[in-house]
């Protein structure tokens, strides 16, 4: 009877090793764990507190409840900075999408110096930010670019694409559609070099042209990995401040000033920490909302696929 309870008191070596195994995932989990809450976590909570205080590079300051978030639409023109974000994005999106899918389906097909073309239109998205603002701020600038030069000779000017006011926005775009459109484009390629050719040939011999095999096979099969890159392309648009600092600055006349932008001015160029925090918070929930309606239409179309 002794010997019975002493075994039971104490966990045997099968019952050791059991909990050795479950415990072995969270092992390999919590450093990526601490290491995420440390650089994503913390920073954001520290931001939402100082979102709702009259917080400085000295310190906290007095609780001001939604006094930040208040001045930030009313007194720093946050309603514009938030339209054009939306403008900045919209067109982004709907010139990069199809121009990425259009490449991809070309390249997926037998061409001649295929990897060629691959490694030429994959090349704007290995440029950093900084260097395609520089790059397409030079190409755009009427005085000095070769296009200007070209047209010197015959009489025509160029414009300035980025210090006129009608023609900033959608010289941003550009730039940020030849910088953006490789990510879609690799993507999509992806997906449709998983298709099996032998849906395509079953498809032309019961007499389907080529827009029908794109529209039932093709657009189905990569529906799901366009709606990653849409998010992708959206989400990296959206928060880029780089490209349009060093391009516009967010000129003429804040045409281009995004929300993105408006955080990084009033942090570092007039020192409203609070209201920065709080034009931040705008731009994560903003994200977030992207995000979710992103995994809400992946899971309603995979429940009708199913």
């Amino acid at each position: 009877m002794v010997g019975t309870g002493t075994l039971a008191a104490g966990p045997t070596p099968l019952r050791r090793s059991e909990l050795l195994k479950r415990l072995l995932p969270l092992g390999f989990f919590l450093p990526a764990f601490l290491f995420v809450a440390a650089v994503s976590f913390l920073p954001l909570l520290y931001a939402l507190t100082q979102s709702f205080r009259a917080a400085n590079h000295m310190g906290m300051g007095a609780f001001v409840g939604l006094g930040n978030y208040i001045r930030f639409f009313e007194e720093s023109k946050g309603l514009a900075a938030l339209w054009q974000s939306f403008l900045f994005v919209a067109g982004t999106v709907a010139l990069a999408v199809p121009l990425g899918f259009a490449l991809a389906c070309a390249l997926n097909r037998p061409l001649r110096f295929r990897s060629f073309f691959r490694t030429v239109l994959i090349l704007p998205w290995l440029v950093s930010n900084l260097v395609v603002a520089l790059l397409w701020a030079w190409l755009l600038n009427g005085n000095f670019s070769p296009l200007a030069q070209m047209l010197i000779p015959i009489g025509l000017a160029l414009p300035n694409a980025t210090t006129s006011a009608s023609l900033a926005m959608p010289a941003l775009i550009l730039a940020n559609v030849w910088h953006s459109y490789p990510l879609v484009m690799i993507f999509v390629l992806a997906a449709l070099q998983t298709v099996p050719p032998e849906l395509y040939e079953a498809a032309r011999i019961d007499g389907a042209g080529a827009w029908q095999r794109f529209r039932l096979i093709t657009l189905p099969l990569v529906r799901n990995t366009t709606l990653v890159v849409l998010v992708l392309t959206t989400l990296h648009t959206f928060n880029n401040v780089t490209m349009v600092f060093i391009m516009t600055g967010g000129g003429p006349v804040g045409a281009t000033e995004t929300l993105a932008l408006r955080v990084f001015l009033e942090e570092f160029k007039y020192f409203h920490t609070g209201i920065a925090a709080a034009a931040a918070v705008v731009i994560f929930l903003l994200n977030l909302v992207f995000s979710l309606a992103y995994i809400r239409v992946l899971r309603g179309e995979k429940s009708n696929d199913n």
